[in-house]
């Protein structure tokens, strides 16, 4: 029995080639531009959400600080009564002596 021969391959044509390589680097290009979109759309997103959440920590941190000042407001206006000087009392062991003239 002899060996039969492999039919030959014909060589690929260089036009083709290239197109396939070229188209091939077309969709590299679209796919990095896809992923580099998307991450950018994520990166807006992660910054919106950090904004938000800075402006509602802000916020909280001046609705924090004008109770704060409004109770100490409150809180000298009770006291400011009380803070005038009134004549001091005696102790209990002078208050039953008499005052010397």
């Amino acid at each position: 029995m002899a060996n039969r021969r492999k039919p030959t391959k014909e060589p690929l044509d260089p036009t083709t080639v290239t197109n396939a390589a070229f188209d091939a680097g077309v969709r590299a290009v679209e796919v990095s531009t896809a992923v580099a979109r998307g991450l950018a759309k994520g990166a807006v997103a992660a910054a919106r959400a950090m904004s938000e959440s800075f402006t509602q920590a802000a916020d909280a941190t001046i609705r924090a600080a004008t109770d704060i000042a409004h109770d100490a407001g409150e809180r000298a206006k009770r006291v400011a009564p009380s803070a005038t000087p009134r004549p001091r009392r005696a102790s209990r062991k002078t208050q039953g002596r008499r005052r010397r003239p």
